[in-house]
C-alpha cells in the first residue's frame, strides 16, 4: 500500500504545530501552578505573573547554556590533548590541518577536523614536511606539557588536601608534585609508543579528571570557601630561616621549565627510533650501484646520436 507523500508532509506538519502548542500550554500551566502553590499568588495575580515567569525561565536558560558552552569548551580542549598524546602521527596530522586549512583561512574545516581528531587518515609518515611546522609543534607539545603540569599539580594538592593530609614542602622536594603530574599524561604517550592495547582507556579517564577538578574550582572560585590552591599557597608559604615567601613558587616554576621538557625529550627519541626503522626497512637507493635514469643517456644512444664510429686506420 503506497502512501501519498503530500498527506504524509502535512501529517508531520500537523504533528510539529500540536507538539508546539502542547508545549506552550505545559509552560503557561506549570508556570500557572508554581505561582499559585509555591508564591502563594492569587489564580487572577498568578496569571498575570506567568509573562515575568517566562523572563526567568529564559534568564535561567540562557545560564545554563552558557555554562554547558563552557563545559564543552573544556571537554573538547582536554579531549583534544588526549587524541594528540595518543595518536603517534599527531605532529604530521597537525601539520596538515595548519597548513592545509587555517593557513588557508579554512577555519571550519580546520575546526572541524581538530575536533575529529582521531576520525583522521592515518599519513604515511610522522614527520613533519618543514622545519617550521616541527618547531610549531614541538611548542605545541610544550604548551600541553605546561597545561598538564600546572593542573594536575593542583588536582594532586586538591587531593591530599581533601584527605587531610598537610604536605611539608621545602625547595628540595617542590619538584615531587609536578614530577607525578607530568607523569600523568605521558604514560599514555609512552603506552602507544609501545603500542599498548588499552592506551585509549588509560588516556580516555584524563579527560574526566580534569572536568571534574575544573568544575571545582569554578565553583569555589564562584561562591568562595575553605580551599587551598597550590600556585597560591607554594607563593604565600615561608618557613623561616629555612626558605623566605615566594621561594617555593619560583623554585616549581624553574623545576617546571625543565620538567615540562621530558615529554618533548621523548618525542625525540621516539622520532629517532621511527627514523631509525625508517632507514632499516625502507633505505633510499645507493647512488653508486644505481643503475642508468632514464634521462642519463646511454652508450647505444651516444654513439648513435654522434654518428656510426670511423675505423682506425
Amino acid at each position: 500500500m503506497s502512501i501519498d507523500p503530500n498527506k504524509e508532509l502535512e501529517q508531520v506538519h500537523k504533528s510539529a504545530k500540536t507538539t508546539i502548542l502542547v508545549g506552550v500550554g505545559v509552560i503557561v500551566t506549570w508556570l500557572l501552578l508554581f505561582n499559585i502553590i509555591s508564591e502563594d499568588m492569587s489564580p487572577v495575580l498568578a496569571f498575570f505573573k506567568v509573562l515575568d515567569g517566562i523572563n526567568d525561565l529564559f534568564l535561567g536558560l540562557l545560564l545554563v547554556v552558557f555554562i554547558g558552552l563552557g563545559i564543552v569548551a573544556v571537554f573538547t580542549l582536554t579531549n583534544l590533548f588526549t587524541q594528540t598524546i595518543t595518536n603517534l602521527y599527531s605532529m604530521r596530522i597537525l601539520e596538515d590541518l595548519i597548513r592545509d586549512h587555517l593557513f588557508t583561512g579554512e577555519y571550519r574545516v580546520f575546526f572541524y577536523k581538530l575536533i575529529h581528531f582521531n576520525e583522521l587518515p592515518t599519513p604515511s609518515t610522522p614527520f613533519p614536511r618543514y622545519v617550521s611546522s616541527s618547531l610549531i609543534v614541538f611548542a605545541y607539545h610544550y604548551a600541553i606539557s605546561w597545561f598538564y603540569l600546572v593542573v594536575f599539580s593542583e588536582c594532586l594538592y586538591f587531593a591530599a588536601w581533601s584527605a587531610g593530609v598537610y604536605l611539608d614542602l621545602y625547595p628540595e622536594t617542590i619538584n615531587t608534585i609536578p614530577l607525578f603530574a607530568i607523569a600523568v599524561p605521558f604514560t599514555a604517550r609512552l603506552m602507544a609508543y609501545f603500542k599498548y592495547p588499552y592506551a585509549e582507556e588509560y588516556a580516555a579517564f584524563i579527560p574526566g579528571i580534569l572536568f571534574m577538578v575544573m568544575l571545582l574550582l569554578t565553583f569555589v572560585m564562584y561562591m568562595g570557601g575553605n580551599f587551598q590552591f597550590l600556585l597560591e599557597d607554594i607563593y604565600t608559604r615561608q618557613e623561616l630561616p629555612y626558605f623566605a615567601k615566594g621561594t617555593l613558587f619560583w623554585k616549581f616554576m624553574l623545576d617546571g621549565v625543565r620538567i615540562a621538557f621530558y615529554p618533548l625529550l621523548g618525542e625525540m627519541i621516539f622520532l629517532y627510533l621511527m627514523y631509525h626503522n625508517l632507514q632499516s626497512n625502507n633505505p633510499l637507493p645507493n647512488k653508486n650501484t644505481q643503475g642508468p635514469s632514464k634521462d642519463s643517456p646511454t652508450d647505444d644512444s651516444i654513439e648513435t646520436s654522434q654518428g656510426p664510429s670511423q675505423p682506425s686506420v
